[in-house]
């Protein structure tokens, strides 16, 4: 290829970019966590720079990579540039490139932020490893016509790249096996320590991976069009050609529960609800002491915080964002357009979506807060209303994306971009000032306080709060939601 080919290549490839908000993902990504940098002591930001460069800022290609090869599958797209000449090896490399190249404009922001100034080592170690973690999503993601699908494979990765990473860099034992993952390596360079064997481990681990998804790319299968997927679903709920609104919602979840239960996704969801309740029970006990010896930093006082950033806010969020997904993927199927035309309409069906993820969001969080060991302040009436606190704005995620995202990829990048806003009234517990109140507009904050509340009574309180913003949140975005899915196209 020549220079000018070239050109248009990453021409074609950016405004593939724009469109499906990879770009509005990336600037959120460096503002969202650049202001948390800002709004920590400094001591805090030293170590937790590493961090975020290795799980939020390489993260970036882990999620929008296989989002943007599944709709382009979909789409025919992949074939139609195919055809036009692209190679798999060339469209790899740009997509790459550029993920990289995003990575580090958002590391220079933290970087600067946190006052360490230009690191060399800690770029290129954000580089390499976003570059690492997008070859290995897009090998991975193969010939997956579903987010879904590829999501399901997310904790095996995690569990043999991210996971020794995470072990060495917290020190819960030290072992060098876990310099087999080239991730271990590479937060060591995003911590600043310059190792010759840890980047020449992980250059050597991205050219391997490189050939790897460029094989992968070569998929000889035919796109099946956007119902790739879903369209056993959609097939069903035509044969079933409900005659009233909610026969219609019986419909779709006599669908759902035909085709959900063998679903990699939920079962993996369900089989990773007892780890979070496992980690935080371990955290509660014996983990306050590993963290005050090895950080000299003492959690107990602040461990209703730590519960309810991952009870209260994650476990409802986690919920409400798979619901959303398979609300995005359904759209991208034609199944919404079906559904538009029976007498139910969208607006029943939302409903029956939201109303899930309700339910299913207060079961999770009550489910984890029992076998974490996690103790609401106001006993067994706080289990109760922080279950129903989280289950309730376990919608927030779902219309998030029914509302905005137009297509799958557009839903992944909104999902991870609105995580700091979700998750930040925790800051609650830490803030004592009238200003502390303004968070209360997120409805994720009244879960959080339901879990914190002393009495019955505030509890009770925490809950209609939660009620309250999630239904104004709710009245701004159902009308997007359930407006004619020909807008999505």
């Amino acid at each position: 290829m020549n220079a000018r080919a070239w050109r248009s290549v990453v021409a074609t490839e950016l405004r593939l970019h724009r469109r499906h908000g990879v770009w509005g993902l990336t600037a959120a990504t460096a503002l969202a966590w650049g202001a948390v940098l800002l709004a920590l002591p400094e001591e805090w930001r030293t170590e937790l720079v590493p961090w975020l460069l290795l799980l939020e800022v390489a993260g970036l290609g882990f999620v929008a990579a296989p989002a943007l090869t599944v709709v382009e599958r979909a789409n025919g797209l992949a074939g139609a540039l195919r055809l036009a000449g692209l190679t798999p090896a060339v469209a790899v490399t740009v997509r790459t490139a550029l993920l990289g190249a995003y990575a580090l404009a958002v590391a220079i922001v933290l970087l600067l932020v946190a006052g360490e100034g230009w690191a060399p080592t800690v770029l290129g170690g954000a580089v390499g490893a976003t570059v690492l973690l997008t070859l290995v999503a897009i090998a991975v993601v193969g010939a997956a016509e579903t987010l879904t699908a590829y999501l399901a494979r997310v904790p095996l990765l995690a569990a043999l790249l991210i996971g020794p990473a995470l072990v060495d860099g917290l020190g819960l034992f030290a072992h060098p096996l876990l310099a087999v993952s080239p991730l271990t390596g590479a937060l060591e360079l995003l911590g600043g320590e310059p190792s010759w064997p840890a980047a020449t481990w992980l250059l050597a681990a991205v050219a391997v991976v490189w050939v790897i998804a460029v094989r992968r790319s070569l998929d000889p299968r035919p796109a099946a069009g956007p119902a790739t997927g879903r369209r056993h679903r959609r097939g069903r709920i035509r044969r079933r050609e409900p005659g009233s609104g909610w026969q219609a919602v019986r419909s779709l979840a006599a669908v759902d529960r035909a085709t959900l239960l063998g679903d990699r996704l939920l079962l993996m969801l369900l089989a990773g609800l007892p780890l979070i309740a496992i980690a935080t029970r371990w955290l509660s006990g014996g983990g306050v002491a590993f963290v005050a010896e090895r950080y000299g930093l003492d959690l107990a006082p602040h461990l209703p915080a730590v519960w309810a950033f991952v009870v209260a806010i994650h476990v409802p969020v986690i919920v409400g964002s798979l619901v959303g997904l398979l609300w995005s993927e359904d759209r991208d199927a034609g199944l919404l357009p079906v559904l538009a035309l029976t007498p139910a309409g969208l607006r029943v069906v939302a409903a029956y979506r939201l109303g899930a993820a309700m339910v299913a969001g207060a079961l999770a969080v009550a489910a984890v807060l029992l076998l974490a060991g996690a103790a609401p302040g106001a006993g067994v009436s706080g289990l109760v209303a922080t279950a129903a606190a989280g289950g309730v704005v376990a919608a927030v995620p779902v219309a998030l994306v029914g509302g905005f995202a137009r297509d799958r990829v557009q839903a992944v990048a909104l999902l991870k971009a609105t995580t700091v806003p979700l998750y930040l009234p925790v800051a609650w517990w830490f803030l004592d000032t009238p200003g502390a109140w303004l968070l209360g507009v997120v409805p994720t904050a009244w879960a959080a306080q339901a879990l914190w509340a002393s009495t019955p009574a505030t509890a009770a309180l925490s809950v209609l709060a939660a009620v309250a913003t999630t239904a104004v949140a709710l009245a701004v975005l159902v009308p997007r939601m359930v407006r004619s899915p020909a807008h999505a196209a």
